[in-house]
């Protein structure tokens, strides 16, 4: 009995759990380059079950099922025309390398980019973008009369070649941390980062959001119904185990 309403318990948590994280997809259904994710379960653990008069092995019982791991979605969004000269998006594989200024680097697909005071191509929360060669990418703001940013990723500055962007993919062994809403980093530093190879940049749009509104509402509501389940199974547990006390205790 009591093994039972743990096991509800462990459920409970679980689908609270995934319930954050389906809210968390819905609140950036509209953040650009946003990357949708879920939880990966696994089986809290299990336990033999013996008879208690011949002592043959009945079965195994588990305890229900504990997050693990986190499973991001890598699949293209919708690009969405916004006519500005220095937005980039990917379309296909790959990631844009920025780094702040304290250093560290880490990959979004948000290229909703500008340039800062002195002419560093940099994101919307200032961190510079990073070409081939990972280093800052460098206009200047004087004599500027033309960008283009072809789709092979050639950067060219009034009709002149100026630097090179080329995307870079995590190794399948990688660990990928979130960093922020539209960013991410490494899990390990010594993992190197590979270079794109099924890419076009896109100049003058933007990638939105991978999140179906529709069907994050959608699993909301089973996620709250399967919640729900495992409650009243605990109440009906725990009502069973008070109504055998009672009998227990007027024995």
């Amino acid at each position: 009995m009591l093994r039972g309403i743990e096991t509800s318990a462990t459920g409970m948590e679980s689908q609270r759990l995934v319930h954050e994280v389906m809210a968390d997809n819905l609140a950036n259904a509209s953040t650009s380059g946003y990357k949708a994710y879920k939880l990966v379960h696994k089986t809290a653990g299990e336990k033999n079950i013996t008879n208690m008069l011949n002592g043959t092995k009945v079965g195994k019982i588990t305890y229900g099922s504990e997050v693990y791991d986190t499973n991001f979605d890598l699949s293209q969004g919708a690009l969405r025309q916004t006519g500005n000269t220095l937005d980039l998006a990917i379309s296909g594989d790959g990631f844009f390398a920025v780094q702040d200024h304290n250093g560290e680097v880490s990959y979004t697909r948000n290229g909703h980019f500008n340039l800062d005071s002195v002419g560093f191509l940099v994101t919307q929360a200032g961190d510079y973008v990073l070409d081939s060669g990972m280093s800052p990418i460098f206009f200047g703001i004087e004599g500027i009369e033309n960008i283009t940013i072809q789709r092979n990723g050639s950067v060219m500055v009034n009709g002149i070649f100026n630097s090179f962007i080329n995307p870079v993919k995590f190794p399948e062994n990688a660990q990928m941390i979130r960093k922020g809403q539209d960013k991410f980093v490494k899990g390990s530093k010594s993992v190197a980062m590979l270079p794109s190879q099924n890419f076009a940049l896109q100049q003058g749009f933007i990638e939105t959001s991978n999140v179906s509104s529709v069907k994050a509402a959608a699993d909301m509501v089973q996620i709250m119904r399967t919640y729900e389940a495992n409650q009243r199974s605990m109440k009906a547990q725990a009502d069973t185990l008070s109504v055998l006390m009672n009998i227990a205790d007027g024995i």
